[in-house]
């Protein structure tokens, strides 16, 4: 079995963190780096299943507030049109998709919605990573959902490192989690059924603490279920 993860395109060990992530609940499972520095986007056709991992902010000029541009972050114009092509591949082809962070909001982004550029020019909260390491918050999981499915509970707690969050969930997306103060936490397909595994989540089930937390652990197995049935079908 292969799952392709999109490159953070920050340092090694950042990757790895995601690898680790899935080698420990999908033995024997390859990762395949899916990476515009390395032009790998024919890899996808390899791959069982697709992880869009976290990093630099999406330019907001594809979400129509280009005027915002000063507000984002490790801006990459090339890794965006990369992975809005590989989100694109992984819908036609199928695949269990999972989106961590930055993979939530391009993913959102993909489905024609918007981000905010900053929560907390926004005058939101910070949601940013904390100086002394992760900085936790409370979420809140929406009844009936794939996610509540998931994770058999109403409310959790869930790391955060982020400063741009969903404004408006894309076409066929719905909100499946928010935070305490009402940012969106987790998204997924609107009409489930008949679709392939997607959950899109803005914490970091790579770097949680607990790693026995359901938001954390039940969210991979899950996955990690997907991607076995998937293999198997092919």
């Amino acid at each position: 079995m292969i799952i392709g993860i999109t490159d953070p395109m920050r340092d090694e060990a950042t990757y790895a963190q995601y690898a680790a992530l899935l080698q420990r609940w999908v033995p024997g499972v390859e990762t395949q780096r899916l990476s515009c520095r390395t032009g790998t986007f024919l890899e996808i056709e390899r791959c069982e299943a697709l992880v869009i991992a976290g990093g630099g902010d999406i330019h907001p000029k594809f979400y129509g507030r280009e005027e915002d541009a000063g507000l984002a972050k490790e801006v990459s114009v090339a890794r965006d049109l990369f992975e809005f092509d590989i989100i694109r591949e992984a819908m036609e082809r199928g695949l269990p998709t999972l989106g961590i962070c930055r993979g939530a909001q391009v993913f959102n982004v993909a489905m024609g919605g918007t981000l905010l550029p900053d929560l907390e020019a926004a005058g939101h909260p910070s949601h940013r990573r904390g100086d002394e390491g992760e900085r936790m918050h409370g979420v809140t999981v929406a009844a009936g959902s794939f996610l509540r499915n998931i994770v058999e509970k109403e409310k959790g707690e869930v790391n955060t490192s982020h400063h741009q969050a969903a404004e408006k969930v894309g076409h066929g997306l719905r909100v499946a989690a928010v935070s305490d103060d009402g940012i969106v936490e987790a998204m997924e397909w609107e009409e489930p059924w008949e679709k392939p595994f997607l959950l899109l989540v803005q914490w970091h089930p790579e770097r949680m603490g607990d790693t026995d937390s359901p938001f954390s652990r039940q969210i991979i197995q899950r996955f990690a279920g997907a991607v076995k049935s998937a293999y198997a079908q092919k």
